[in-house]
């Protein structure tokens, strides 16, 4: 059994070697899909996770987003991988709000069980606790419920552009609107994030 010649897979300086590693996988190399799935792990499925709020889901369309790109893998002819995958993925958060007829900002509990209190409750709540401005994890909480509270639209650009470093030309694509809509939804997203973490932010002494 001869060895197959080893394929090079490995980025262009200067670029970012996504489109390399689709066309290796493409020829048959395996672990170029792998590298790609590692990539782009954690930004994929935080984008899932802070549009469905609920992680069983997210996960489950994680992997049905790469089980579309292994399907469609050898139709991909474009040059940014990156807004394909999130394209992929965005259908699939619109397919699943469809199905469980549920809105993308909904005000579930937080941690999934009967007894967690909602978003909403949470927000409501005006004292958080003495320590909220000296912890890091109790503001990271409170980010993650600024974040829920923006319009769903506004979240996703927010989400794509800090979590993927998308641009907004295509982020402006993928939610098919024009670049300054876009850019107008991330304007609001920062502003009402910046309203909402207002009390977090630590004291000053001028």
């Amino acid at each position: 059994m001869t060895s197959e010649p080893r394929e090079r897979v490995e980025a262009q300086p200067g670029k970012s070697g996504d489109e390399e590693l689709i066309a290796a996988y493409n020829r048959g190399g395996l672990k170029a899909l792998d590298e790609l799935v590692e990539r782009y792990r954690k930004p994929l499925f935080n984008f899932l996770m802070r549009m469905t709020k609920c992680e069983a889901e997210a996960e489950e369309i994680f992997q049905n987003t790469w089980m579309r790109v292994i399907t469609k893998a050898h139709g991909f002819e474009g040059d940014h991988f990156k807004s394909w995958l999130f394209k992929i993925g965005h259908n699939l958060v619109i397919d699943w709000s469809r199905r469980e007829k549920k809105q993308i900002s909904m005000d579930a509990p937080l941690g999934g069980g009967e007894n967690e209190a909602t978003l909403g409750d949470r927000i409501k709540t005006p004292e958080p606790g003495p320590d909220i401005r000296a912890n890091s994890r109790d503001l990271g909480k409170a980010i993650e419920l600024a974040l829920a509270q923006l319009p769903a639209e506004q979240r996703e650009v927010f989400t794509l552009r800090m979590e993927a470093d998308m641009a907004f030309k295509d982020i402006a694509k993928l939610q098919r609107v024009s670049l300054n809509t876009a850019l107008s939804r991330m304007h609001y997203a920062l502003a009402k994030m910046r309203m909402l973490l207002k009390e977090h932010e630590p004291d000053r002494k001028e």
